[in-house]
């Protein structure tokens, strides 16, 4: 069965689901290094940067939220570009590397740079950042890969009645 036969659409909602897992895995990882570095989680920051309410729950909404987008985008990309498809376990977990490499470099990146740059300039909290990326963006593949592979239909084959005639 191939499974790179996904669309756009399909790998939105697979991505977002994905994401979503990705973010839940993301979270206490996140969680246990800022006990561990005595540093407040990285979403908590920005909400209180950003000034919105309860920033210990708004926090985290925006955790999810951006893991959902995050996700979303990453998968639907891989129906864009067949290279990046995710066909096999193996492949989708170095999709899901390169995937947790440009989500660090596009989304934590800059945001930390933007609104708490002394996250970026500890290098066990960046680093650790960078890894936990990783880790999402490998969780969102194989996530995403194992609803592909259930809900992708391949189209029925068809035989050409002019193929048997020439064989």
């Amino acid at each position: 069965m191939d499974f790179t036969r996904y669309g756009v659409r399909h790998g939105l909602k697979a991505g977002a689901v994905g994401g979503i897992v990705g973010a839940l895995v993301l979270g206490p990882l996140a969680g246990i290094s800022s006990f561990v570095l005595d540093q407040e989680v990285f979403y908590v920051t920005i909400a209180q940067k950003l000034g919105l309410v309860m920033p210990n729950v708004t926090g985290w909404v925006l955790h999810f939220a951006v893991g959902l987008v995050a996700g979303s985008l990453f998968i639907a990309t891989t129906a864009v570009i067949q290279r990046f498809a995710l066909d096999t376990r193996k492949k989708s977990f170095w999709v899901g590397l390169l995937g947790g490499i440009v989500i660090w470099l596009v989304v934590y990146v800059p945001i930390s740079d933007l609104l708490a740059p002394s996250d970026l300039s500890n290098l066990m909290f960046a680093g650790g950042s960078f890894v936990f990326h990783l880790v999402y963006g490998v969780v969102t593949a194989l996530v995403s890969l194992w609803l592909i592979r259930r809900t992708v239909r391949n189209p029925p084959i068809t035989i050409d009645p002019l193929a048997k005639a020439w064989n």
